[in-house]
């Protein structure tokens, strides 16, 4: 027995391990080969409609995407009660609210201090001359983005979601696959958004789409806002630093049913990416409409 134990073969396509929180809620699918082998940059945008220099960060960041394409993945996070919460000097304008317990935290943790507008480039450090600042400069937006295009992905991810209508459930899973030497633990979350909300924005005329007026804009097109951290904001570990195994995958699934009725359930969409623990950067993203 010992010497048919030695002889054993490596696996070169190892049967992948589903782990999650969807088990009895979602069917597992079957993920094809994944041939994709470009880093994917995940671009977040700390926003409020109450800030009138937020307009440009996104239309920056919406120019930067419809210049590169796919792999640029924003997120719009609307954030802190100053530029965020309801403005009941203005009723009824500004009464909505798209803040959430996620991008809360996420501001919090990883860009404490940073005021608004405030941009996260897959949350690399380094991108400034101010050690464990994450948030970058517009000026060097494109720069620090185009700078990660090139890289080889640590991970390979890809996603398999859906929405069922009658439930209103979300089901949404990834199968993530190891390219490299990882020495760090890594975790993957799972973000719903909702895109191209109309809605109230304050904006000064700063570097906007030149599409909108200044002063409060009633109809202006909030993208990619999030609207659920599924799993977290700090989602959940999947891999152990020091043991992981090039070529080995794992698949991992997450769940949310929408209750809100004004979510327009044909706007949705799932942003999942895989992060360093330790130094927080986001080696990897996918974004997939549902």
């Amino acid at each position: 027995i010992i010497l048919l134990l030695a002889a054993c073969d490596k696996i070169d396509n190892p049967i992948p391990v589903v782990q999650g929180n969807t088990a009895g809620l979602c069917t597992a699918p079957t993920f094809a080969p994944n041939t994709y082998n470009k880093r994917n940059v995940l671009v977040e945008d700390f926003t409020g409609h109450n800030c009138n220099n937020c307009p440009g960060a996104a239309y920056a960041i919406d120019t930067i995407k419809q210049n590169i394409g796919k792999q640029v993945i924003p997120v719009g996070l609307h954030v802190t009660a100053q530029f965020a919460a309801p403005v009941t000097g203005k009723a009824p304008k500004y009464q909505s609210d798209y803040r959430t317990p996620g991008g809360t935290d996420i501001k919090n943790s990883l860009a404490p201090t940073a005021g608004l507008p405030a941009v996260m480039v897959s949350r690399k450090d380094g991108f400034t001359s101010t050690p464990g600042r994450l948030n970058v400069y517009l000026s060097s937006l494109s720069a620090n983005v185009r700078s990660l295009l090139g890289d080889s992905p640590k991970v390979k991810l890809q996603t398999i979601s859906s929405f069922d209508a009658t439930t209103n459930r979300v089901c949404s899973f990834a199968e993530i696959e190891i390219m490299d030497n990882l020495s760090d633990d890594h975790s993957i979350v799972f973000m719903l958004l909702e895109d191209s909300i109309v809605d109230w924005q304050l904006y000064n005329g700063s570097g906007g789409d030149p599409a909108y007026s200044t002063g409060d804009i009633p109809n202006y097109v909030h993208k990619h806002a999030l609207r659920k951290s599924m799993n977290g904001w700090q989602g959940k570990k999947i891999i152990t630093g020091g043991s992981a195994v090039i070529g080995n995958k794992i698949i991992e699934g997450s769940t949310f049913v929408v209750t809100n009725g004004t979510w327009r359930t044909d706007h949705l969409e799932i942003v999942a990416f895989v992060y360093n623990n330790t130094t927080k950067e986001v080696v990897q993203a996918v974004s997939e409409k549902l």
